[in-house]
């Protein structure tokens, strides 16, 4: 890929199941509505950098989908198929998968989840249309891993995304769009320009404490703890309250519900819910995390070549991680990691400040908290900004001050000139057609 001038970074769009194509109507659990805003938000900046002469980098800086929540399965699918599936015939829950399917939807094994994304981009076509008709004029597209999307690490899963956004393009031009698609383990790097993750590894109860092999010994994903809160709970009160994981923190949610009538209803749900993570709380076992340390290392040495970062800098990134919950710690703080959330945006400016004294890059953005944040980092090595990317779905905030100021729908993005050396923390304006810097208050001091 040749450096364009313009980078965007967004985060959290969450899509999921989105628009059944056969009844016009949008899944309960679908996060994102706004495939059409982003249709145009695409087009005015691909117009942009085509009258500069100049190309623009997408990054998805984590949680583009939402594998969780697409609880669908073949065999649910009474009203014919949704959609066309080539999978649908010969999808089994065999050894793959969850035999309380029913209930939790498919396992996040590769064969389950290409039907997952298959199920995502027929229910999102104006978006993946959209997209590639940014490729097709010569733009490019960069995809970060988040807790709610880490089955990116199946390479079946990779290709069938660039099958499913090459489909949406002319058959002369879908060679070139393929070249243009990049997914990236861990982090988006340039020297002396950007870092970019998605920040949920600074999150304990989202954590993986093997990112880059995050694997159980039997070949299942080691989902976090709060990967389980979307399975266990979410999936099944979202069918009267699609909003449920839209309020920040999550426990506030809950006091919501317990507050109403109906909320008493789900209250089996809830203790079911905690019984269950329980269950999958505990270390894992010595054999397995010593090969897990072992292949690690090997990832990392790896990493270290594709990226031209050393491996001990790279173990000093790693060390920042926050070790998961559900492997290693009891009950009780497993609990507080649900009622506390998602960390500070000062927990993760600190994380920030520490990555830059590694790498020494001047722009540092995280996503992850669906909260929109930008901070001037001190005790660095030169001048350096950190920024979270916020979120593209609905967010009700806890907070009366962002009440005060943002909308439910902020559509938030990180801009860089990378010939001005110009970094911004916009929101996308679609009755302006162009974005405005987003609204934050400064920090009290």
């Amino acid at each position: 890929m040749v450096n364009p001038r313009f980078i965007l970074v967004l985060s959290d769009l969450h899509l999921s199941e989105g628009w059944n194509p056969h009844t016009g109507l949008l899944s309960r659990r679908e996060d994102f509505f706004f495939d059409t805003t982003f249709e145009r938000f695409l087009a005015k900046h691909a117009q942009i950098a085509n009258e500069d002469n100049s190309s623009t980098r997408l990054i998805f800086a984590g949680d583009l989908v939402d594998f969780q929540q697409v609880k669908s399965t073949p065999a649910a699918e009474t009203a014919g198929p949704r959609p066309e599936c080539r999978w649908c015939e010969r999808l089994s829950f065999g050894e793959d998968s969850d035999e309380r399917h029913p209930r939790l939807g498919l396992s996040t094994s590769p064969r389950h989840t290409v039907w997952k994304l298959e199920q995502i981009i027929a229910g999102h076509g104006v978006f993946f249309s959209s997209l590639a008709d940014f490729l097709a004029h010569g733009h490019d597209l960069v995809i970060l891993p988040g807790n709610h999307d880490i089955e990116w690490i199946y390479p079946q899963v990779r290709q069938a995304f660039i099958r499913g956004v090459c489909g949406f393009a002319p058959a002369h031009s879908r060679h070139s769009i393929a070249q243009r698609i990049k997914f990236k383990p861990w982090f988006y790097y340039e020297p002396d320009l950007i870092y970019v993750e998605h920040g949920n590894q600074y999150d304990p109860l989202d954590s993986f404490d093997y990112l880059l092999y995050p694997f159980l010994q039997d070949g299942r994903i080691d989902l976090p703890a709060g990967s389980f809160f979307v399975r266990y709970l979410f999936n099944h009160v979202e069918f009267s309250w699609p909003f449920a994981d839209n309020i920040k923190p999550p426990s506030r949610f809950i006091l919501w519900a317990l507050a109403r009538w109906e909320g008493w209803r789900y209250l089996l749900e809830y203790f079911r819910f905690f019984r269950e993570i329980c269950n999958k709380r505990g270390p894992l076992p010595d054999d397995w995390r010593g090969r897990l340390d072992l292949i690690h290392l090997q990832c990392l040495s790896q990493l270290s070549d594709t990226t031209g970062i050393p491996q001990a800098s790279l173990d000093e990134l790693k060390g920042l991680w926050e070790r998961s919950l559900l492997h290693n710690a009891g009950r009780w703080k497993l609990f507080m990691g649900f009622v506390k959330g998602s960390p500070s945006s000062q927990a993760l400016r600190r994380k920030a400040l520490a990555i830059q004294r590694i790498l020494h890059v001047p722009y540092l953005v995280f996503g992850h908290t669906h909260q929109a944040y930008r901070h001037l980092l001190s005790g660095g090595r030169g001048r350096a900004e950190y920024f979270n990317s916020g979120a593209w779905t609905r967010v009700f905030s806890e907070s009366m001050e962002e009440r005060l100021i943002t909308e439910e729908s902020e559509f938030v993005y990180f801009q860089l000139d990378r010939i001005q050396r110009r970094a911004d923390l916009l929101r996308w304006r679609d009755d302006l057609n162009a974005g405005e810097p987003v609204r934050l208050f400064e920090e009290r001091r």
